[in-house]
C-alpha cells in the first residue's frame, strides 16, 4: 500500500493520463507517408504501366494486313519494315483509319536444329523458343494468310498449314511439294517492289504460300481481302 505522504496531496487531475499531443498537419502527412510509402510506390508503378499501355494502344496504327516471314536466318528489322511499306501499294485501307498498313511479322526458328549440332551454328535456345512461341500464337489466332519462308518443306512438316492450289488445306502428312508455292523472284508483283538491294538479296531464296484452313475456319480478320492480296502478289507466276 502506498505511503500516506505520497498520496495525501494528490489531486484528481494528477491521476488523469497525459493526453497525446495533437500532430500538426505536416506531421500527420509525414506519419501517413511513412506507413504507406511502399503502397504508393507500387501504385505509381502500376499506374505508369497502365498509362504507357493505353498510350501505346490508342496511339498505335492497326495493320490492315499481316504477313508471316519464317526463316532460320537472322531477320533484320529493315527487311520487315521495307517489305511491309512496299507491299502497301497492293493493299487497301480495310479498317478505315485513312492509311494502308501491311505488317510483316518475322519468326526466326530452325526446323532442323538438333542437340548434336555445333554450338557455333546451332540457334540459341531462347531465339528458338521465342520464334516457336510467337509463330504458334500467329497460327492459333489465325492472324496470317500469306507466308514467306526459305524452308517450305521444314515449315510444312512442322506445322502442316500450307494450302493446295485450290486453297484447301493439304491432307495430313502431305509435303510442301503438294502445296502451291511461288518463288519470290518469279512473282512479277514482288519483283516490282521498291526494295533496297540488301532486302531483295535477303529475300531471293524465299517462297510465298498461303495458309489452308480446315473445319470451316478462316482467317480471323479480312479473309477475302487477304486472299485477294495473295492472288495479286502471285499473279503471272508459275507455281513450283
Amino acid at each position: 500500500m502506498a505511503s500516506a505522504r505520497y498520496t495525501l496531496n494528490i489531486k484528481p487531475e494528477d491521476l488523469e493520463p497525459d493526453k497525446p499531443r495533437e500532430l500538426t498537419r505536416k506531421e500527420k502527412l509525414a506519419n501517413w507517408w511513412w506507413y504507406h510509402r511502399l503502397h504508393v510506390g507500387i501504385g505509381a508503378a502500376v499506374l505508369a504501366v497502365v498509362i504507357w499501355l493505353a498510350v501505346d494502344f490508342f496511339g498505335r496504327v492497326l495493320p490492315d494486313y499481316q504477313i508471316a516471314l519464317v526463316t532460320e536466318q537472322y531477320i533484320p528489322d529493315t527487311v520487315l519494315s521495307e517489305l511491309g511499306d512496299a507491299l502497301a501499294v497492293y493493299g487497301a485501307d480495310l479498317n478505315g483509319d485513312g492509311q494502308t498498313l501491311v505488317q510483316v511479322n518475322g519468326y526466326q526458328l530452325s526446323f532442323t536444329a538438333t542437340e548434336e549440332e555445333d554450338s557455333s551454328v546451332a540457334m540459341d535456345a531462347l531465339t528458338q523458343m521465342t520464334g516457336l512461341t510467337t509463330l504458334t500464337g500467329d497460327v492459333s489466332a489465325r492472324t496470317s494468310l500469306i507466308f514467306l519462308t526459305d524452308d517450305p518443306e521444314g515449315f510444312q512438316l512442322s506445322f502442316e498449314l500450307l494450302a493446295a492450289a485450290d486453297g484447301s488445306l493439304l491432307p495430313e502428312g502431305a509435303s510442301a511439294e503438294e502445296a502451291q508455292l511461288f518463288a519470290f523472284g518469279d512473282c512479277p508483283a514482288l519483283a516490282e517492289l521498291a526494295l533496297s538491294d540488301e532486302t531483295r538479296a535477303y529475300l531471293e531464296t524465299f517462297y510465298i504460300a498461303r495458309r489452308g484452313f480446315a473445319d470451316g475456319k478462316t482467317l480471323a480478320d479480312y479473309p477475302q481481302e487477304n486472299e485477294a492480296l495473295y492472288k495479286t502478289l502471285t499473279a503471272g507466276a508459275a507455281a513450283q
